[in-house]
């Protein structure tokens, strides 16, 4: 088992996050910062590309280049409260791009949408728990 973990904390519109000994900035829509669905759209290809290199490595396939473009569609109804409408990301749609002279990049392109972790974490239910500390 692996623990990912990120901390942040609220300054003016945006958090400031921590994670892997590196800091984002993360913000609220129409803020100069990226918002979280984006920062979760760019985990997501980021995640499914580095997934193809690592599968194409592991099985010694070579490939040149591997590059992707990601869309995420949402309902700002939901995030304001409107009944009915969820407020999360309704639907994510891939689009990756892999160079390879090798045949066998159709079997590293398969596996690797089958092993991708962020890809796999969006296509299932995921156990949540929020802990609330409130001080006054």
């Amino acid at each position: 088992m692996i623990t990912f973990t990120a901390e942040g904390k609220v300054e003016g519109d945006h958090v400031n996050v921590c994670t892997g000994g590196t800091e984002m900035k993360i913000g609220l829509m129409g803020s100069d910062y990226p918002t979280p669905e984006e920062v979760l759209l760019a985990s997501s290809i980021s995640c499914l590309m580095l997934t193809v290199v690592y599968v194409a490595r592991e099985k010694g396939v070579k490939v040149e280049e591997v590059s992707g473009c990601i869309q995420g569609d949402m309902d700002p109804r939901g995030f304001q409260g409107v009944p009915g409408i969820s407020p999360g990301v309704l639907e994510v749609r891939y689009n990756v791009r892999v160079k390879s002279d090798d045949p066998r990049v159709k079997e590293i392109i398969e596996e690797s949408e089958k092993r991708c972790p962020m890809k796999d974490t969006l296509v299932r239910s995921v156990k949540v728990k929020v802990n609330w500390d409130i001080e006054s």
